[in-house]
Parts: C-alpha cells; sequence; structure tokens
C-alpha cells in the first residue's frame, strides 16, 4: 500500500503543518512521516492506536532510532520512565504519585498559581512589552512546579545552570544531531544526580512534600527502585517545560484573535477551562506519540506486523471535523468536555496533566486580566524538528491594565 508522505524533514513544514495535514485527511486514511512510519489520520483510528491494548507505548526503541544506545544517560533514564512501562508495572509505579497529582489535589493550588502570575507580571507590565514564552509561561510553570514539588530555588539552581545547555525534550523529536545527543545526555546525567542528591537530602531530614512521599516509596512490597524514583521526580519536574509551551502558544493565538481574548478577560471564570482545551487541541505540546503493535494485526485497513511503529501526529487528530465543527478555526467556547488527544488517552493518560491544565488555566486569565491590545513584536517562529511544539520567541507589546490580584 502506498501512502502519502507528511515531510517531517521539511523545515517549512513546521512553521504551519496544519493544512497539509487537513489535506491529508480529507484524502487518506493513513499516511507515513519522512521515515516510513504509518501515521493514523483520523480522531477514531488515533483514538484507537493509543488506547486499549492492540498498540502499546513504543518504548524504549523509540529513542534508540534517535542514536541513544544502552549506557547513554539519557538510555539509561529512558528505560526507568513510566512512559515506556506496561501492565503491571507501569500500575506499580504510578499508584505512587496519582492521588498526589489528581484534580482534587491540584485545584487548591489556585489561588497560589494566580499569585505567581501576578507576580510575574508586576515586572513587565509598565514597560508594556515582554517576551512571553521564556519570562511568563517558563517563569510561571516553572514557579508552579517548585511550590507544589516543595523544592527550594537554591536546591534546584545548580542543576538548571548545567542543564541549560541541552533540552531532553528535543532528543525525541524526528531529527536528532549527534550535538543534541551529547547535550541530552549531559544533561540528564545532571538531573539524575542532582535528583539522587535532593533524595539524600530527604533521607536525612523528612519533610512533607512529594518528594519525601516518593522516598517512602522506596521502601516496602511493589516499591520503586531508585532508577524509578530519580526518572519519576525529574519526570514531574521537567513537565513544566510542555506547560511552559502551551501557554506561549495560547498568548500566541490569543494575540491572533482578539475576539476570543476579550471574552476570557471579560469572563475569565466561564472561560478559562474552554480556552486552556482549545489551546491544547489546536497547539498541542508534544507534535506526536509513538506506539507499536502488540501483535500482528490489521488495523485502519492495513497490515502490522508485531512491534511495528506507528506514529499519532497530534495535529492531524485534534483538527478532525468527524469530532469538532469548524475544527481550523480558534474558538474558546467549544465544550471543553470533549477532549483532545493532546495528553494522551488511556493507560498512559498524561500524569500531570491536572497541575499542568490548572496552571494553563491561570496562567492565561491572569495574563489576559493584566495586558490588553496584545499585538506581536516581532513574527514568531516555530522549531522545527523537535518533539515539542514551541515557539522560538514570543515577543509581545501591550498595553498594561489595573492589576487585582485577588
Amino acid at each position: 500500500m502506498k501512502l502519502p508522505i507528511i515531510p517531517l524533514d521539511d523545515a517549512q513544514f513546521w512553521q504551519n503543518p496544519y493544512p497539509l495535514l487537513a489535506q491529508l485527511r480529507r484524502e487518506h486514511r493513513l499516511a507515513v512521516n519522512h521515515e516510513g512510519v504509518v501515521v493514523p489520520l483520523h480522531w477514531s483510528d488515533a483514538e484507537w492506536a493509543i488506547r486499549g491494548s492492540d498498540f502499546i507505548n513504543e518504548g524504549i526503541e523509540f529513542l534508540e532510532r534517535r542514536g541513544f544506545v544502552d549506557g547513554d544517560p539519557l538510555h539509561t533514564w529512558r528505560k526507568n520512565a513510566l512512559g515506556v512501562k506496561e501492565g503491571k508495572d507501569h500500575i506499580r509505579v504510578r499508584k505512587h504519585v496519582s492521588s498526589a497529582l489528581s484534580k482534587r489535589s491540584i485545584d487548591p493550588l489556585r489561588p497560589m498559581i494566580r499569585k505567581i502570575a501576578h507576580s510575574i507580571l508586576d515586572h513587565f507590565t509598565q514597560n508594556g512589552e515582554m517576551e512571553a514564552y521564556r519570562y511568563y509561561g517558563m517563569w510561571l510553570s516553572r514557579s508552579v512546579m517548585l511550590d507544589f514539588l516543595g523544592v527550594d530555588q537554591e536546591e534546584i539552581s545548580h542543576s538548571e545552570k548545567a542543564m541549560a545547555g541541552g533540552n531532553i525534550v528535543d532528543c525525541f523529536g524526528p531529527k536528532v544531531t549527534q550535538e543534541m545527543r551529547d547535550n541530552g545526555n549531559k544533561a540528564i546525567q545532571v538531573a539524575m544526580d542532582h535528583t539522587q542528591g535532593l533524595y539524600q537530602g530527604r533521607r536525612d531530614e523528612q519533610s512533607d512534600d512529594l518528594l519525601s512521599h516518593l522516598l517512602q516509596a522506596n521502601e516496602g512490597q511493589g516499591s520503586l527502585s531508585d532508577g524509578e524514583l530519580i526518572t519519576l521526580f525529574s519526570t514531574i519536574f521537567g513537565s513544566g517545560a510542555s506547560t511552559a509551551s502551551i501557554i506561549a502558544s495560547g498568548i500566541y493565538e490569543l494575540t491572533q484573535h482578539p475576539d476570543q481574548a476579550a471574552l476570557l478577560r471579560n469572563n475569565p471564570e466561564k472561560y478559562k477551562k474552554g480556552a486552556c482545551e482549545e489551546v491544547l487541541r489546536y497547539r498541542p505540546a508534544i507534535y506526536a506519540i509513538g506506539q507499536k503493535a502488540s501483535r500482528p494485526l490489521q488495523a485502519f485497513g492495513y497490515d502490522f506486523l508485531d512491534q511495528q511503529s506507528l506514529s499519532v501526529i497530534l495535529g492531524a487528530a485534534n483538527r478532525d471535523p468527524k469530532r469538532w465543527d469548524n475544527p481550523e478555526v480558534f474558538d474558546i467556547t467549544r465544550d471543553p468536555s470533549i477532549w483532545s488527544l493532546s495528553f494522551g488517552i488511556g493507560q498512559h493518560f498524561c500524569i500531570g496533566q491536572a497541575i499542568a491544565r490548572c496552571t494553563i488555566e491561570e496562567g492565561l486569565a491572569v495574563f489576559l486580566s493584566r495586558c490588553d491590545e496584545l499585538e506581536f513584536s516581532e513574527t514568531p517562529r516555530w522549531v522545527p524538528f523537535v518533539a515539542e511544539n514551541k515557539l522560538e520567541s514570543l515577543k509581545i507589546k501591550f498595553k498594561s491594565l489595573e492589576s487585582d490580584s485577588a
């Protein structure tokens, strides 16, 4: 079966992939990426590929295809990650943090998130301009995660400085260079070493924070191994980078759609959830979810071999007109209960989605409460070839509004 090609190796494609994905979806059920990996184009097929047991997480081979080998720090880290585990091992690791990261546990953090967001904007609103990706999205998501995890800035500063030269998420993208591998391995080794030191500090002096609770899960039946313990914490902390990208994407879209910005600004309680879900649908944090066939099977009219790879490109499934009316339109008034695939679905549903959603909802609402008449200082560009849908920068001019930090 000859399938059309999605050109993930073309830098220009990344600036606006959605028209081509929409055309392919209208004309075909399946496509392949530049590596020949099968891509389902429709929502129902993508959901089938992620939910259930016909297809499972691709596992460590996803990273190995990007040039990482056994013994590399990132390879070692990934082998212990929740995302590559299946069955009983996945359930065992996930249960240790699922309650701490549930919506019920996270919702009380909203006042703290709003307070942090206002404090960040206090530094910029007098000037009427800012680079909103790094100095709002990144600062907000990072500060919220530090507060939630109970980690002091001093405890993490050394690790952050050492990791500045490498973006680990980039190493899961479709075009990984040797420089990216070297930087990613260095960065994750620093992160693992630093996390080990944080845990040792909690062993010496217990505290009522997530680090200490995870440390307690290192003992007894069903316990976490040292590798699982370190990987789990570093994954939770590192997830703030994706949250920052979604916040930046939200500001990007709201700048281009002032009517939608006005709705959220004038009635944040009514529209902040819808705004979050629409950004997730319209601009997912990661470009794709890697899966593989759990056995030889036929799916989507295609015969898969055992362990054959499949890639769910979220920008295709998340804009399927069979699930959403006018899916190419950015509309925060959509029913937010009609979820997208941006946080996954089924067994591997993103464990940190509740804190990410709270941070996005409150972050966008606070930003618009302080900033009006948004416009770009320069044309934003999307970073090509990386796993995370992120902007190179987001320079915004705005009219400052009076603060209401209640």
